[in-house]
């Protein structure tokens, strides 16, 4: 498996290419909504991985499953989906930009696994997880 981190840098540097290859070739407020579409889902993976990290040590220390950390992951989308509203009805940014963005999460995604792969299967070992 990949790590968050290397998924994260990878994905920074897609966002970076296509900002710049969309500010190149379409216009700013597409490679600018590229980049926010980029970030957005760059924190996500980021908080998300904070959650679960949360939810299970709540979970170790009460010795089982904990409302809080149940509940928190619901409320981080709501929040999420209201932030991405909020960009949309009242900063109107470029929807194409953003979600080619919001596609480079995707892409760092395969491209970390598709790593991991080769790496596991050229040296026989598995390779650790590290967060």
């Amino acid at each position: 498996m990949p790590t968050i981190r290397s998924i994260q840098m990878t994905n920074l540097v897609l966002v970076m290419a296509a900002a710049a290859a969309m500010a190149y070739l379409v216009s700013i407020s597409a490679a600018i909504g590229c980049l926010l579409g980029g970030g957005f889902v760059i924190v996500n993976l980021f908080l998300l991985a904070g959650m679960a990290g949360f939810a299970l040590a709540a979970a170790r220390r009460s010795g089982g499953l904990n409302k809080m950390g149940l509940a928190a992951v619901p409320l981080k989308i709501a929040l999420m989906i209201g932030l991405i509203y909020a960009l949309f009805a009242r900063i109107h940014i470029d929807g194409v930009g953003f979600a080619l963005g919001v596609l480079t999460q995707v892409t760092a995604i395969i491209i970390e696994t598709a790593r991991t792969s080769m790496r596991k299967h050229q040296t026989g070992a598995i390779v650790p997880e590290e967060f």
